[in-house]
């Protein structure tokens, strides 16, 4: 099964890899949504940028769907509250290096989609999903399609060549 590894990318140099939640407890932990699949840019001493605010990982500790995280210097619910809904960030160099049908979305938007008649469009976004990915083709026709990303939908991706072929199912088009 191929697999799409979902943080975006917030500029050509930075990645999005959680947004700060509601604050939890007396101590300063916050619960943040991870959108990084890489538990390493949350160890403690991890550094990761909110626009100009630098913050540094002290603790972190999974929690319900969460991951609860204390920063250097936020020591109180009072400091943990003001970063609620802050988008973090670190550059684009920190992702982790892929496995052989691992992509990441911003390396398949913009491939051209080709089927045994031809190009039928292209990739327009990526879908992260629990079961499995999907790509969003935006088509020659018009209007859009999501094709699941899987191996017997899509054999092949060659981003060298700048496509990717499908295997459509009847009244996918």
């Amino acid at each position: 099964m191929k697999r799409v590894y979902a943080p975006a990318l917030n500029s050509s140099t930075d990645l999005t890899i959680g947004r700060i939640g509601r604050a939890h407890g007396i101590r300063g932990e916050v619960a943040v949504r991870v959108y990084a699949d890489d538990p390493r840019l949350f160890e403690p001493g991890s550094a990761m940028r909110s626009g100009e605010k630098e913050l540094v990982v002290a603790h972190s500790r999974p929690h319900k769907n969460t991951l609860l995280v204390a920063f250097d210097g936020i020591t109180t619910r009072t400091e943990a509250e003001t970063l609620l809904g802050l988008e973090l960030t670190v550059p684009i160099e920190a992702r982790r290096e892929l496995e052989d049908g691992e992509f990441w979305p911003d390396d398949l938007i913009g491939l051209a989609v080709h089927a045994d008649a031809g190009k039928v469009g292209e990739v327009v976004d990526v879908v992260a999903g629990e079961a499995q990915d999907r790509l969003v083709v935006g088509l020659l026709t018009g209007g859009t399609v999501e094709i699941p990303f899987v191996d017997e939908l899509v054999p092949e991706v060659l981003p060298e060549e700048g496509l990717i072929r499908i295997t459509p199912i009847e009244g996918l088009f």
